[in-house]
């Protein structure tokens, strides 16, 4: 079935979830399903991954997002498909 690498999403979410160590949450989650890419803390308070990899275990993460870690309130998580670019080599949080 492909490469590993075929599918990309972009997913925002919204809520209590700055300063409760959702990237680190993120992070681990990400590793664990080997994908790629990095999430990072936006000015207005939301929490913005990009990712790539296998098109499940995006779809695991997301669900993993949508429960946050203990500490955090998601209102809303929000999630985009996007064409693979391939040019992450590891997942990483940004700033």
């Amino acid at each position: 079935m492909g490469s590993k690498n075929n599918s990309r999403a972009k997913i925002l979410v919204r809520g209590k979830v700055q300063g409760v160590g959702f990237r680190y949450y993120i992070l681990q989650r990400a590793q664990e399903c080997r994908l790629s890419g990095f999430t990072q803390n936006l000015p207005g308070g939301d929490v913005e991954t990009i990712v790539e990899g296998d098109k499940m275990f995006i779809e695991d993460l997301y669900k993993a997002i949508q429960r946050g870690p203990k500490g955090s309130e998601v209102k809303e998580a929000l999630i985009s498909w996007e064409e693979p670019k391939g040019n992450f080599r590891t997942f990483e949080i940004k700033k």
